[in-house]
């Protein structure tokens, strides 16, 4: 169990098996971060807060196979539907300190957008992953990404 929250970890549990199912080989690593990770999680108004980090952009059809993974956790965990965020993001973005130019896929409230354009919250997500993250599967970040201070 990664954080104190019996139905946070049952959400956590069911999205880590079913992105990992989805993405098999291509997948680096799913990590918890957000104030789940540091500290500052009020479950009556908080978001949980994923990152996924893949070897390689994700295809077409798998993005359709994740929609439909968040969607069902949703569905399954009303308590936490549209209190779910989630990017992501491939490898070889991690290195810029400066927001890609390149979108990544995202859910959030509730949508699942294919195509999410990052903005000045990257580097400030980059650091929170880097001295906060918690990974619930896969290696520890920062064996992803130099030090972010």
């Amino acid at each position: 169990n990664h954080t104190p929250y019996k139905d946070v970890n049952e959400v956590l549990n069911s999205l880590t098996a079913g992105i990992a199912l989805i993405l098999g080989e291509n997948l680096v690593g799913v990590y918890l971060t957000g104030s789940l990770s540091y500290g500052d999680f009020n479950p009556e108004n908080s978001d949980i807060d994923l990152f996924v980090i893949t070897k390689n952009p994700i295809a077409e059809e798998k993005l359709e196979a994740l929609k439909k993974v968040h969607l069902h956790v949703e569905q399954s965990n009303k308590k936490w539907a549209k209190r779910i965020e989630c990017s992501y993001v491939p490898l070889e973005m991690l290195p810029s300190i400066l927001p890609p130019k390149i979108p990544r896929p995202y859910i959030g409230e509730g949508k699942f957008y294919s195509k999410a354009p990052y903005g000045n919250e990257w580097v400030i997500n980059q650091y929170l992953l880097y001295n906060h993250g918690v990974p619930l599967l896969g290696t520890d970040f920062k064996t992803l990404v130099k030090p972010i201070n």
